[in-house]
């Protein structure tokens, strides 16, 4: 016998011999056995029970972590590329403030070159305008000079008289 189940020692019938054991002690033993293996059967098919139930937990909480790791993954892959979009997005930010802060200089310096050539021109207009006023002062002076020798000129009216008359 590999395996003696409960029941079968309960059955168990031994024969009796001379100067042999006593037969009350041993069938007394045989229940004993007999009562031990059932209790021990009972508390195996229990711990059975109790390791397919941990084993099924064990098998949920390995399904649940891959899921925490995948999304734990894809969290930190959305993150990356949310970091990498900001950052490409603060880029091209920067590189448009650059360009219209060049934009403003280039029509700056072109207003202050406008500006300078307007200036320059204004000055030599005004050179001008005083070189004209210059000799039209002379002239008259010159005028003033050469009719004061020969008397005023008076204007009445329309009309202009000598006053040497």
């Amino acid at each position: 016998m590999d395996r003696v189940m409960p029941i079968e020692l309960d059955r168990v019938v031994i024969r009796k011999r001379i100067h042999g054991y006593d037969i009350s002690e041993v069938d007394e033993l045989v229940r004993v056995c007999a009562r031990t293996i059932e209790a021990l059967e009972k508390q195996n098919t229990a711990l059975q029970d109790e390791c397919l139930r941990y084993k099924a937990e064990l098998n949920r909480s390995i399904s649940q972590e891959g899921v925490l790791k995948d999304t734990l993954m894809l969290a930190q892959r959305a993150a990356d590329e949310t970091r990498t979009a900001a950052q490409k997005h603060a880029e091209a930010i920067i590189e448009e403030a650059r360009q219209s802060a060049l934009a403003e200089r280039v029509a700056a310096q072109r207003s202050l070159s406008e500006m300078r050539w307007e200036l320059e021109r204004l000055k030599q207009e005004r050179s001008l305008i005083v070189k004209e006023f210059v000799g039209m002062l002379d002239r008259f002076k010159s005028r003033f000079e050469t009719e004061g020798s020969l008397g005023f000129a008076v204007i009445q009216g329309d009309v202009l008289e000598s006053s040497e008359a």
